[in-house]
């Protein structure tokens, strides 16, 4: 049956038709339209785009504790618990927790000392100019006995006057700031804790250094030296913020032969170098265990010319592998 028959007018699907390709051919129009737009504010925009991921960038390489996945085989990083039968004997992760107790102590006593020795250094300077100008005091003690008849210029005796005067007050001022700066016990409370700290050092070396069998049980050892490692890495001598930093750049950049003295893993310096990890330049399943320089020691390692001198001029990266992989 055709549309004729059916009743329908054949005159108006072709409108119909034609009706649809418009809106098609509009809708067309304005999406070529909308992209063109689009492309014209991202092309306007793109420098302000471009600095931004600049800007995440740098916010994520300066960040000491990046989030991206860290390709790292930890030694003891999936070992937590022990079977019931060994808590009572040593172990390899029971070991290894005391040596990482044993390189936060060794830190303490590290920097502790050269605090200690900074500070002697500057009572010795001060003190030794109280000496000085004590002895410049009595030399014009001496000299203001002269009479102004036998004086050798005019004016003698009131120049020797203020002299003394300018001579003393400096002399109080200088003994008084000593005190005020509490030198002597700072040094005696140092010096004290450094001796303690020493001496427990030494026998935690000693006993880790020992064979299992050869050292003390594990509860003997606990019971121990766990209080006298809580109370050591608790209390140590308070230290201004800027002589903590400056001791460790003095350390880091002048003393570096002090971190890793034998080129053993075990007594590399914590936190310059970090935890006991698989080395990742190595595939094999018994590859040796490594410590490599951390973050720590590559932000204090640089110099005030390192700051200025770009990667371009020959200057040689520092191997991190604890940090993000983006990390300059």
């Amino acid at each position: 049956m055709s549309d004729e028959e059916k009743g329908i007018d054949t005159t108006i699907i072709p409108k119909f038709k034609d009706i649809s390709l418009v809106k098609l051919d509009d809708v067309q129009t304005k999406d070529k339209n909308i992209d063109e737009e689009l492309r014209d504010i991202i092309n306007k925009h793109s420098s302000e785009i471009d600095s931004l991921k600049k800007q995440k960038k740098h916010a994520r390489n300066d960040d000491s504790n990046p989030s991206t996945p860290r390709h790292i085989k930890y030694i003891y990083s999936n070992i937590f618990d022990e079977k019931e039968e060994s808590d009572k004997e040593w172990t390899d992760i029971k070991r290894y927790r005391f040596q990482k107790c044993l390189w936060k102590l060794k830190y303490n006593r590290i920097v502790s000392s050269f605090y200690l020795n900074n500070l002697k250094n500057k009572e010795h300077k001060w003190s030794w100019m109280i000496i000085v100008i004590s002895t410049m005091t009595s030399g014009l003690t001496v000299a203001n006995n002269v009479d102004e008849v036998n004086a050798p210029f005019r004016n003698y005796n009131t120049y020797v006057n203020v002299l003394l005067t300018v001579s003393s007050m400096s002399t109080s001022l200088i003994a008084a700031w000593i005190k005020k700066q509490m030198f002597i016990e700072k040094i005696n409370e140092i010096d004290k804790y450094l001796y303690e700290l020493n001496s427990l050092c030494e026998d935690l070396e000693i006993q880790l250094s020992l064979l299992n069998t050869d050292r003390l049980k594990y509860d003997e050892f606990k019971t121990e030296y766990i209080p006298r490692m809580t109370n050591y890495l608790k209390t140590n001598p308070i230290i201004p913020p800027q002589e903590w930093k400056r001791c460790i750049r003095e350390i880091t950049l002048d003393y570096p032969e002090l971190l890793n003295v034998d080129d053993s893993e075990d007594n590399k310096m914590w936190p310059w170098y970090g935890d006991l990890i698989k080395d990742p330049e190595n595939d094999d399943d018994d590859a040796p265990h490594v410590r490599y320089p951390t973050s720590f020691y590559k932000k204090f390692k640089k110099t005030p010319k390192d700051k200025y001198l770009s990667t371009c001029c020959g200057k040689k990266k520092m191997k991190i592998v604890y940090g993000s992989h983006n990390d300059p």
